[in-house]
C-alpha cells in the first residue's frame, strides 16, 4: 500500500499538495457549512420565521448531498472530473448565495438543497480525484486527510457559526462561502484533468436510484418524528426493505448503481461496503452526547460542545497515525477499527445514562475516554477500508466506486441518525419525564449501538483473513 517514495512529505509536495489542497477545501466547506448551518439556525429563525420548517434543513442538505453522490457516481451527459468539479463548486456557490439573501424560510430551503447538492458534488468527486491523481502508494495518506477534514469542521464549524450569531451576521455565513466555492472552481480548472480513463456508465439505473431515494427519504422522515416511535420505526424498517431489494436489483440488472460484486456475499467488496455502512452507522450516536451531558451531568452547552469534539479529535489523529500502515499493521487496523468502536459504546452504556446533575468531574472522565476511541474506531479502519475499494474496484468502475464511497457514508450516517432518533423516543426521552426517561434513553441507545460494530468485527476478521492467506501464497521475490 506505501512504500519508500510514498508518505506525507510527496502528499505535500508540488502539483500534489495544489490537488489536495482543492480536494480536502472541497470536503471542509461541505462540512463546515453543515455545522455552522445547524449553529445558526437559531437566529435565521429568529429573523425571517420558519419554526416549523426548522428540521428540514438540516434533511434537505443530506438529501440533496446523497442525490449528488449518485450524480457523481453515474457522470451523466458525458460530463468528465473537471466539468462536475467546476459544476459543483458552482452549485455550491449558488445555493450559498440564495440562502444569504433568503426573504423566508422556504426560501432558505431551495437555498439549502442547492447548497447540499453542490457540496455532495464536491466530496463524492474528491474521492473521485483520489485514485485519478494520485499514485496508489499516497492514497491511504490522502483519504486520511480528506476524512480528517471532518473531525476538523466538528471543531470549528459550530464555533465559526456561533460567532456569526452572536453579531446577528447570519447571512454572512453563507455569502461568505460564495468567494470560497468560486476559488474551489477555478483551481479545479488547474489540477483535474478534464477526462478520466474510464467511460461514464452507459444508461441510467432507475429502479435503484428509485429505491435509494425512498429509502433516504423514509429515514430522513423518521429522523424528524418525535411524537410517536411506531411510525418512526416503520419508516426506517421499509429503508431497509428498499435498499434490501436495490442489493437484488442492482445485482442483476444492468447498469448497476454500485461496481459488481457489492452485493455478492463471498466477494471482497461486499465486506468492505458492509464494514463502511456498520462503522458509520454506528458513530452516528454520538448525535445525543451533548444533551445527554447537559441533562444527566450538568453540563453547559459550550462544555458539552467541546466534549463531543473528542470525537473529532479521535478520528482525525488516528486517521493520521495509521493512514502510512501496509501489510499486517493495515490488517491489523481493520480489526481494531470496529473493536474500539464496540468498547467506546459498550463504555458510553455504561458511564453515560447516570444521575450527575451536580456536574461532578470523576463521571466524565470515562466518558470523554470513550467519545475519543469511538472517533479513533472509525479514523483507524477509513484509509484502509477506503483504500482497499479502489484496489477492489473491477475493471472500468474504478470510478464508479470511487464515488459510491461518499453516497454510502452519507447515507449510512443518516440512517444511524434516525434509528438514533427512533430508539431515544421509543425509551421516552421525549416523555417529559426527566432524569429517569432521559437515563433510559441513554442506555436503549448506546446499549443497541454498541451491537452494531461488534457485527462488523467477525466480517472484518473473515476479510484480513482471506487477504492475510492470499499474501502468504504468493510466492516470494
Amino acid at each position: 500500500m506505501t512504500d519508500t517514495k510514498g508518505g506525507w512529505r510527496e502528499l505535500l509536495a508540488g502539483d500534489h499538495a495544489l490537488a489536495l489542497a482543492v480536494f480536502t477545501g472541497g470536503v471542509a466547506l461541505q462540512a463546515i457549512e453543515f455545522f455552522i448551518g445547524s449553529t445558526i439556525l437559531p437566529s435565521v429563525v429568529a429573523d425571517i420565521g420558519g419554526l416549523e420548517l426548522f428540521a428540514w434543513n438540516a434533511t434537505v442538505f443530506v438529501v440533496a448531498s446523497i442525490f449528488a453522490s449518485i450524480f457523481a457516481a453515474l457522470r451523466p451527459f458525458g460530463i468528465g472530473p473537471r466539468g462536475a468539479y467546476v459544476a459543483a463548486a458552482t452549485g455550491f456557490a449558488l445555493g450559498s448565495l440564495i440562502c444569504g439573501i433568503a426573504p423566508n424560510m422556504e426560501i432558505m430551503l431551495v437555498g439549502r438543497t442547492v447548497q447540499g447538492f453542490g457540496a455532495g458534488l464536491t466530496a463524492a468527486m474528491s474521492y473521485t480525484m483520489i485514485r485519478i491523481v494520485f499514485p496508489e502508494r499516497l492514497w491511504g495518506h490522502a483519504f486520511a486527510l480528506i476524512s480528517g477534514v471532518w473531525g476538523i469542521a466538528t471543531l470549528i464549524g459550530p464555533a465559526i457559526g456561533g460567532i456569526f450569531a452572536a453579531f446577528d451576521a447570519w447571512r454572512w455565513a453563507f455569502l461568505g462561502i460564495v468567494p470560497l466555492a468560486a476559488l474551489l472552481g477555478v483551481l479545479a480548472v488547474r489540477v483535474i484533468p478534464k477526462s478520466s480513463d474510464e467511460r461514464a456508465p452507459q444508461g441510467f439505473p432507475l429502479f435503484q436510484i428509485l429505491l435509494l431515494v425512498g429509502a433516504v427519504f423514509a429515514v430522513s422522515v423518521a429522523s424528524i418524528l418525535t411524537e410517536s416511535a411506531i411510525l418512526p420505526a416503520l419508516l426506517v424498517g421499509l429503508a431497509v426493505l428498499a435498499v434490501i431489494a436495490l442489493g437484488v436489483i442492482d445485482r442483476h440488472r444492468e447498469p448497476r448503481l454500485f461496481p459488481r460484486g457489492t452485493f455478492t456475499i463471498s466477494s471482497g467488496l461486499s465486506a468492505l461496503y458492509a464494514t463502511m455502512v456498520l462503522i458509520n452507522v454506528a458513530i452516528a450516536c454520538d448525535m445525543f452526547v451533548p444533551l445527554f451531558l447537559q441533562r444527566l451531568h450538568g453540563q453547559s452547552p459550550l462544555v458539552a460542545g467541546y466534549m463531543i469534539a473528542l470525537v473529532a479529535l479521535g478520528w482525525s489523529a488516528s486517521s493520521m497515525v495509521v493512514s502510512g500502515w501496509s501489510a499486517s499493521r493495515a490488517r491489523l487496523a481493520l480489526i481494531c477499527g470496529p473493536a474500539l468502536q464496540f468498547l467506546s459504546i459498550a463504555g458510553l452504556a455504561i458511564f453515560m445514562g447516570q444521575d450527575n446533575s451536580s456536574g461532578t468531574f470523576a463521571p466524565l472522565v470515562p466518558v470523554g475516554i470513550a467519545l475519543v476511541l469511538l472517533g479513533a474506531g472509525i479514523g483507524i479502519a477509513w484509509p484502509h477500508i477506503s483504500t482497499r475499494l479502489l484496489q477492489a474496484a473491477p475493471e472500468g468502475e474504478r470510478d464508479l466506486t470511487s464515488a459510491s464511497i461518499s453516497m454510502v457514508q452519507q447515507f449510512a450516517g443518516g440512517f444511524g441518525a434516525a434509528f438514533a432518533g427512533v430508539v431515544v423516543n421509543a425509551a421516552g426521552l421525549a416523555s417529559g419525564k426527566g432524569i429517569p426517561a432521559t437515563i433510559n434513553a441513554s442506555n436503549w441507545l448506546y446499549g443497541l449501538f454498541a451491537i452494531v460494530p461488534l457485527v462488523a468485527v467477525p466480517i472484518v476478521w473473515a476479510m484480513v483473513r482471506k487477504e492475510q492467506a492470499r499474501t502468504e501464497a504468493q510466492p516470494a521475490e
